[in-house]
C-alpha cells in the first residue's frame, strides 16, 4: 500500500497559525473589553437602590495590564454585604451614646446594642457576570476563526 502525502496544507495552516496569535490575542482583548462594560452596565441596572450610593459606585472596570482580564464591582464598603447577605450580628454605638430610631408607633427608641437578624443576599454582579458571559463560547470561536483568515 502506497501512502503519500501533501504537506503544502501544513505548511499553509503553519503560516495561518503564526498570524493567528496576535491577531487573536487582538480580537480577545477587544472581547474582554466588551464583557467588562456590560458587567458594570448589567450591574448598574440590577444593583438595589435605596439612596443611589452603591450604584454611583459601579464604575469603569479596571484592565489588567495585557487586556484579556478586568475587575469590576463597587467602592461602597457594603457592596459585598448586599450581593452575599449577612449573618446575623451584633450593632453597637460607637460614635454616640447610644442607637436611635423611630418605631412605627412614633416613639424615640435608643438602644447602646441592638441585635440584627442579618440580610438576604441580593446578587447584582454575579448575575450581570453570567448575563455578559453568556455569549463567550460563540464569539470565541468566532474569533478563532477571525484569527485563521
Amino acid at each position: 500500500m502506497d501512502v503519500s502525502w501533501d504537506a503544502s496544507e501544513v505548511d499553509a495552516l503553519i503560516v495561518h497559525l503564526a498570524a493567528a496569535g496576535p491577531r487573536a490575542d487582538e480580537l480577545c482583548s477587544i472581547v474582554a473589553r466588551k464583557v467588562g462594560f456590560d458587567t458594570v452596565a448589567g450591574a448598574q441596572d440590577l444593583v438595589p437602590v435605596d439612596t443611589g450610593h452603591l450604584k454611583s459606585t459601579i464604575g469603569s472596570p479596571d484592565f489588567d495590564d495585557d487586556g484579556k482580564g478586568f475587575e469590576a464591582g463597587p467602592t461602597a464598603s457594603y457592596g459585598a454585604d448586599v450581593e452575599y447577605g449577612t449573618d446575623p450580628h451584633e450593632i453597637r454605638a460607637v460614635n454616640a451614646k447610644a442607637l436611635h430610631w423611630v418605631d412605627a408607633e412614633g416613639n424615640d427608641i435608643f438602644r447602646k446594642r441592638v441585635w440584627h437578624p442579618g440580610t438576604s443576599p441580593q446578587p447584582y454582579m454575579r448575575p450581570a457576570f453570567d448575563k455578559a458571559t453568556a455569549p463567550l463560547p460563540e464569539i470565541l470561536a468566532q474569533v478563532g476563526q477571525k484569527a485563521l483568515e
